[in-house]
């Protein structure tokens, strides 16, 4: 049954595309602007990329992924509502955003002080900074859908992002791997074709973690729990 509600978001996720294009158009044009000014500033200085990153341009596709997961829930979502919507979108975006930063400059840190130190010792620091960093990643994915889709404070944000994460970790690669090939090819596009990428990396997005959410409530419906 889920396998089949999966496809069904995936079918669905493609067919709400060219409906809804002037929402997923303004997000997009916003992300690509976000990205552009970021690029244009950080141009050499890898601390300002990670905090750009992780305050701007991740928080603004949170205005767009936030619009794809009500397209999929059967709610309307105009490009006025994805814009009333965008400061409460940011704000609660950097819950999974700032924790995940932070871990982000502190290892970019240790890389720095290991390159001019070159002590074995530092590697030691590096290791544990991009251990942690990998495993915030990986549970970011879809813990920054669900406090999208609900008011949770940060710990319950990231334990259900914890749980749902290990448990479909398929799911969670899959967002990597398609947001991997976006960073990619945003580094070399111009602006005009930098908005093509949101909205179809914001639509996968979305589709992963709603069927996630959908496995995650049928695993726990025998104690009668739900995720919201």
């Amino acid at each position: 049954m889920t396998t089949d509600r999966g496809s069904d978001l995936v079918r669905r996720a493609a067919r709400e595309w060219w409906p809804n294009l002037p929402m997923l158009l303004v997000g997009s044009i916003a992300v690509a602007a976000g990205w552009a000014m970021l690029r244009s500033v950080a141009a050499g200085s890898g601390w300002v990329a990670l905090l750009g990153i992780g305050v701007l341009v991740i928080p603004l596709l949170a205005g767009v992924l936030d619009g794809c997961l009500r397209l999929l829930d059967d709610q309307h979502v105009g490009a006025l509502h994805l814009v009333r919507r965008l400061p409460t979108v940011v704000v609660r975006s950097w819950r999974v955003t700032g924790p995940v930063t932070l871990v982000a400059l502190l290892t970019d840190a240790a890389a720095v002080a290991w390159q001019r130190g070159g002590q074995p010792w530092m590697l030691v620091s590096l290791g544990i900074c991009t251990a942690v960093l990998l495993g915030l990643v990986f549970v970011g994915v879809i813990a920054l859908p669900y406090v999208l889709r609900s008011r949770a404070g940060v710990r319950e944000t990231w334990l259900v992002g914890a749980f749902l994460a290990t448990r479909h970790p398929v799911l969670v690669v899959g967002v990597l791997s398609a947001c991997g090939v976006a960073v990619w090819a945003a580094a070399h596009l111009s602006f005009a074709l930098l908005i093509l990428l949101p909205a179809p990396l914001a639509l996968i997005w979305a589709a992963a973690a709603s069927e996630a959410n959908l496995r995650g409530r049928v695993r726990l419906a025998g104690g009668g729990r739900q995720l919201a």
